[in-house]
């Protein structure tokens, strides 16, 4: 990396540093009036005040149709540490990308009828998935995901069916839910050995969303393109090295895939879509929190409490 590439990167870095100390700044002028409050309150109250500072500082550095690969692979690639000694408060922020795997609405054909694309790959990975993890009750796994996709919900606290207050799937916590009746019901601890979140998204997206077409998951190209696992993982590279990264459809090319990555269903570039992860010390303990962004949306905020 010549002198020029290495200012152009460091400039960067100071640019997202500085714009996240602006978090720290504004998080200190709470700290004192939430001292008398109860630990457990001050301390959502807290993380909630990260989370929308978090969120605005993301909304600048990256906004919504402007696309910067450099300060992505930064940002993912290096963790954000801010530290004030006097007052013992810090934060710590680990964004990594959010769409590498297929957003889980594309299971539901009628959602995404104009786009059929979008269903026969979400089909042939969840099949793959079924084989390869040895389910042992395939079809009764993909009604319960199908069910709660359409609305309908196959479970209750009697197993009777149900309306859900609304169509899809939107977050982890929600399709974990399905695992665990399916668990319990067919006694099968081998749906907990699936990694999900490397074949699927679980997100509320637009329709026009697509898979990242440079961060995707070594998983989800092997199982979507038929390449095997061991190769992908050798060449696949998404950690930005200078030289050595390829487009996923010269990767394809050059490793004998089944078949080309549809405009369709893959981005060319990345873009602006991560899921963060932000710890934070308060008050001597110390607090985590995560959430989604995507394109000046932000959504699926959980507080986890103390560490």
């Amino acid at each position: 990396m010549d002198k020029t590439k290495k200012g152009i990167a460091l400039f960067i870095t100071l640019l997202i540093i500085a714009s996240i100390l602006s978090i720290v700044a504004v998080s200190f002028s709470y700290l004192e009036k939430a001292q008398d409050d109860a630990s457990v309150a001050s301390s959502l109250i807290q993380g909630n005040l990260l989370y929308k500072n978090t969120t605005n500082i993301l909304k600048r550095i990256f906004p919504k149709g402007k696309t910067d690969s450099k300060k992505l692979d930064i940002l993912y690639s290096i963790p954000l540490m801010l530290q004030e000694e006097k007052s013992g408060f810090m934060v710590n922020l680990q964004c990594r990308p959010l769409m590498v795997g297929i957003p889980i609405s594309w299971l539901d054909e009628e959602l995404d009828g104009d786009v059929p694309e979008k269903y026969q790959l979400a089909r042939k990975v969840l099949t793959y998935i079924l084989e390869r993890f040895e389910i042992k009750e395939p079809s009764e796994l993909e009604q319960l995901i199908f069910s709660e996709l359409s609305g309908i919900k196959e479970y209750s606290s009697d197993f009777e069916p149900r309306l859900s207050s609304k169509r899809g799937i939107f977050s982890r916590k929600q399709f974990d839910k399905i695992l665990l009746n399916y668990r319990m019901e067919f006694d099968d601890i081998n749906v907990f050995k699936v990694p999900w979140e490397k074949f699927f998204v679980f997100i509320e997206l637009r329709k026009t969303a697509k898979i990242d077409g440079e961060y995707l998951s070594r998983e989800l190209i092997s199982s979507a393109f038929d390449i095997p696992l061991d190769i992908v993982k050798d060449s696949w590279i998404t950690d930005g090295t200078e030289g050595d990264k390829q487009t996923l459809q010269t990767f394809l090319s050059e490793n004998g895939a089944s078949d080309t990555a549809s405009p369709k269903l893959f981005s060319k570039k990345g873009f602006n879509a991560m899921h963060c992860e932000e710890t934070f010390a308060y008050r001597g303990n110390h607090y985590r929190f995560s959430f989604d962004y995507e394109n000046e949306r932000n959504a699926n905020f959980e507080f986890y409490g103390k560490l």
